[in-house]
């Protein structure tokens, strides 16, 4: 460790606890909110054979609860509606193609199946175009690694866990719609504390403007880690691209001495935020870069 690196991890050492802990107010334990819409909020080119769906964010128990679309006019659209419990997914099927124009669409709260209560439903409004989607969406996968440490407040713990924070860049995707109507599924190929290299799926996010998604992963065992990705369109049709890996190798250093700084809280004193930048910027200097993932 670089004398200037050894100063900046000294200078978090010394700071208050109070300065490492966000004192904000936590998502719920548990709760099975709606974190993900397909197609999103304000989306103006959903093919009219689209399949609607909603991503909760924790188990949730489907007790039949109606699931809502209507037009421009207020006409309500009839529905075939399914649970895909391993996904904690709630699937929605128009009985016929969507005609073009505008709708809204509500998904219900759903009760969490560990006790945290009815989680928050969604309401979205889209434009349906006139050309329905025809084929299959074309991903190249994933084309870069970067890696990072972060010390995240667990809601359900209450304290500060250690995790790896991987930034992984997408190649180009397209599709028969626009690519903000795309998913992406993320797999962990390779995990440095797993003995098996069975690909796991570790995230299913919306495509992202910026062509990167961060992924938290618990910081348990450090080693070479693997990703791959697909993404996937409204109708269910699945891309290419998931055979192209990209790795890194990961390091769990001694305690404190990760790059990534919480927020500090609105009674900690300037001069103490100053050093935490400071000192986070020194570290961040000397970020980890993998080398090109294999063709």
């Amino acid at each position: 460790m670089s004398p200037f690196r050894f100063r900046a991890v000294a200078v978090l050492m010394a700071l208050p606890w109070c300065c490492w802990a966000n004192h904000g107010a936590a998502a719920p334990c548990g709760r099975p909110d709606v974190d993900l819409t397909f197609p999103p909020s304000d989306a103006t080119a959903v093919p009219p054979n689209a399949q609607l769906s909603a991503h909760y964010a924790s188990p949730a128990l489907y007790d039949d609860e109606p699931v809502s679309l209507s037009d421009a006019n207020g006409a309500d659209v009839a529905l075939s509606v399914s649970w895909d419990e391993a996904d904690s997914m709630l699937r929605a099927t128009p009985a016929a193609e969507l005609a073009a124009g505008y709708y809204e669409l509500v998904w219900p709260g759903l009760r969490s199946l560990t006790g945290a209560g009815v989680g928050r439903g969604s309401m979205t409004s889209f434009f349906v175009r006139s050309e329905p989607d025809r084929t299959p969406p074309v991903f190249r996968g994933l084309s870069d690694i970067a890696w990072d440490l972060s010390r995240d407040r667990d809601p359900c713990l209450d304290r500060l866990e250690d995790r790896f924070l991987f930034e992984l860049s997408l190649a180009e995707a397209s599709d028969d719609t626009d690519a903000e109507l795309l998913a992406v599924q993320v797999f962990e190929t390779r995990d440095p504390a797993a003995d098996d290299a069975q690909p796991v799926r570790v995230a299913l996010r919306a495509w992202p403007h910026s062509g990167k998604l961060e992924l938290r992963r618990p910081a348990n065992e450090a080693g070479k880690t693997c990703f791959a990705a697909v993404v996937q369109d409204m109708l269910g049709n699945v891309s290419g691209g998931g055979e192209r890996e990209v790795c890194v190798k990961t390091k769990k250093p001694p305690f404190f001495e990760g790059c990534s700084v919480a927020p500090v809280s609105s009674t900690s004193h300037h001069a103490a935020w100053l050093m935490v930048v400071l000192a986070a910027g020194a570290c961040r200097r000397g970020a980890r870069r993998a080398p090109p993932p294999r063709a």
